[in-house]
């Protein structure tokens, strides 16, 4: 894979930038099974570099977009839908907040919408919903799993002239080689007023700060990384104001999160039992936020 050093920053612009996570991936020997959603290769990294001036986290030298986007359209994840009862309540909670910026009614598109379970949940919740997920057997099984036929491709590639009331990025930001560019796109897309729900890691947490090149969020597939300030600038620079913020909590079911730790319980006779289970897991290293499209 083609790897670009980078001179400025790629979300204000600065040239004040640094090193500041070694990278432990070999660009060589990548492929489209590191892009798991469900990877567990906690510590995987590309080479980063932070911008002084805005608090950006990036990877640096930059992966080809191409290659990435190659690897996304290619992914397979059976794994993910199985978590499928841990991941609803993730989902349930957002929905339950959104409903107090963009009721019930409202239509709204998911990016990287994976196999569907949060665009299911929308639905029953009584959003008129649409989705967007490039990898093609995830968008399979979300037709096969709940009936939903997802745009294959990216934002970029989605058809213009519908807009929506609500834009989500669930766990997206982090994943894209161009934010900025991201942000473009999906602008258009959004109605004035609408809200953007955001979920992502916070590389300024405590917990990140802690557990250093460790924390779980470094995986080959996260190739950039904000904090408060950063993405604070990011949504400023694209026409929206944060109307409201806070620590997002995950919720998985105890066989997920001791597979994580002891990869050799997957498909033990513990199995059935753990995953009756249902853990809340707040780390405070995430931020989910709401954002509102400021009117034109």
């Amino acid at each position: 894979m083609n790897l670009t050093p980078l001179a400025s920053c790629p979300l204000c612009g600065g040239g004040r930038i640094r090193p500041f996570k070694k990278g432990t991936v070999d660009p060589a020997a990548v492929g489209a099974g590191d892009f798991k959603i469900t990877d567990s290769r906690y510590g995987s990294r590309w080479s980063l570099s932070s911008c002084r001036d805005c608090g950006f986290v990036f990877a640096d030298p930059a992966p080809d977009p191409e290659a990435i986007a190659g690897f996304y359209a290619a992914l397979e994840d059976e794994e993910y839908g199985q978590e499928g009862e841990g991941r609803g309540r993730n989902f349930t909670a957002i929905l339950r907040r959104l409903a107090a910026f963009a009721p019930p009614g409202s239509r709204l598109l998911d990016v990287g919408a994976a196999s569907g379970i949060f665009l299911d949940l929308a639905r029953a919740a009584g959003y008129s919903v649409r989705g967007i997920e490039p990898s093609a057997s995830l968008a399979a099984e979300a037709a096969r799993r709940y009936g939903l036929e997802l745009f294959r491709g990216t934002v970029e590639q989605y058809p213009r002239g519908e807009t929506f009331r609500v834009v989500t990025l669930l766990d997206v930001l982090e994943h894209v080689t161009d934010p900025c560019a991201l942000m473009a796109a999906l602008s258009p897309l959004l109605e004035p007023g609408g809200v953007l729900v955001i979920v992502t890691p916070d590389v300024g947490s405590l917990a990140a700060r802690i557990l250093g090149g460790r924390w779980w969020h470094y995986r080959t597939a996260h190739v950039n990384f904000f904090n408060r300030r950063s993405l604070r600038r990011l949504l400023a620079r694209h026409g929206f104001e944060i109307a409201a913020s806070r620590r997002f909590a995950w919720h998985f079911s105890a066989y997920y999160l001791a597979t994580r730790l002891l990869p050799g319980l997957k498909g033990s006779a513990l199995q059935g039992a753990l995953k009756k289970l249902h853990l809340r897991l707040q780390l405070f290293d995430s931020w989910e936020v709401y954002a509102r499209k400021r009117e034109e």
